[in-house]
């Protein structure tokens, strides 16, 4: 059973009164202000501007080595 189909069927044992609760949440989630996706869409100037920005960090010796990055969030997650 995929999950749409999964889904679907939770949504016709509930009583109407619940269903509508869903469609209200649901709702919120695509018309909020501060959509569920945390990720702003970004133009491509932005795009470019980062990425300038990131090479002249990389430059000046400011980047991080993947290495000891990865190592970094391994111990702040304890997967190290």
């Amino acid at each position: 059973m995929s999950s749409m189909e999964a889904t679907m069927s939770m949504l016709e044992a509930m009583p109407e009164e619940a269903r509508l609760k869903v469609l209200e949440f649901t709702k919120k989630l695509f018309t909020s202000e501060r959509p569920a996706n945390p990720y702003r869409e970004l133009t491509s100037d932005q795009i470019l501007g980062d990425l300038e920005e990131s090479r002249k960090q990389i430059a000046c010796g400011e980047g991080l080595d993947m290495e000891d990055a990865l190592d970094q969030l391994g111990r702040k997650h304890g997967f190290v």
